[in-house]
């Protein structure tokens, strides 16, 4: 079973809007909600391609109980402590002008020094039955520290290969503790080294043993430390982009979770990434588009 840890869930909702007048009420034409959050957005797309999947999240208020429900209805097993607030609710504009897929992040629940205690058991609880487990997102504000490093080194202990998607401090505290697999966009590649999506993935794979660094329309770089391969799936019309890097990540743990290779792997990421462009529904895809964009990906080794 593949594990994926999300500490901030969320209603991901999409709004409608002709034009977006700053200063002013606009009236919203149409909208839609669906389950968020970068490790419900995996755990989803990896549900999507046929294999067991379960999630671990802090769950608050009305709103976590719908996400939970959602993601259960899906046939993905949820676990995790309810606890007092709101999952946060995450807005993207639709609109015709320069202000299309523009994001409001929230915040999420006040995480107390209990609910930490309680997932962290929950998490150890899990792993006699699961063989990945990914780590992705933000944590919520909280009143105690927080981080994933406890936890990618319980799974590096019990030799459980870990995937990590996060950025800022959170990246940086992870690598030194060596997840399996990192995967990162090249904005963040950018910040984090100050060079070129190539040479990021190759300072990253010095902590991992897969680097993945993800650049949007010019598709991905994947190495292991001794080739890198680029992967590129061209989508003519993009509804959203919204939680491709999420599918890609999705991708990334089936292709390991079914043993491909380096060149097979870089084609099921970015195929998945791909897949996720050409349907509006936030965060995920259908295998048949999958399917499509694997045939048509153009790989090439680098070195």
């Amino acid at each position: 079973m593949v594990l994926c840890f999300c500490p901030n869930p969320s209603i991901d909702k999409y709004m409608w809007i002709n034009s977006f007048e700053k200063g002013q009420p606009n009236r919203v034409s149409k909208e839609e909600s669906y389950p968020g959050g970068k490790g419900v957005h995996v755990a989803m797309g990896v549900k999507e391609l046929g294999i067991d999947v379960a999630i671990l999240a802090f769950w608050a208020g009305e709103e976590g109980k719908w996400v939970k429900q959602q993601c259960e209805s899906k046939g993905i097993a949820c676990y995790g402590p309810m606890i007092d607030g709101s999952t946060r609710t995450c807005l993207t504009l639709k609109t015709y002008d320069d202000y299309n897929e523009t994001e409001f992040l929230g915040v999420g629940p006040l995480i107390k020094e209990e609910d930490f205690l309680a997932i962290q058991k929950e998490f150890n609880n899990l792993l006699d039955k699961v063989d990945v487990v990914s780590f992705s997102g933000s944590w919520p504000i909280s009143a105690v520290e927080v981080s994933y490093n406890q936890f990618i080194f319980r799974s590096n202990e019990l030799k459980i290969p870990s995937f990590i998607d996060c950025s800022g401090q959170s990246l940086i505290n992870a690598l030194d503790i060596s997840p399996f697999c990192v995967h990162i966009n090249h904005f963040e590649g950018h910040d984090l080294y100050r060079t070129n999506p190539t040479e990021a993935v190759n300072k990253i794979i010095e902590k991992c043993q897969l680097a993945v660094v993800s650049c949007g329309a010019d598709g991905l770089y994947l190495t292991d430390g001794r080739k890198i391969v680029h992967a590129l799936s061209r989508v003519d019309k993009v509804l959203s982009s919204v939680g491709s890097g999420d599918c890609l990540m999705a991708g990334l743990i089936v292709a390991f979770s079914k043993e491909y290779d380096l060149l097979d792997t870089a084609k099921l990421a970015a195929a998945c990434g791909a897949a996720n462009c050409v349907r509006i529904e936030l965060g995920m895809f259908h295998k048949r588009d999958v399917d499509h964009f694997e045939r048509v990906c153009e790989t090439r080794i680098i070195n």
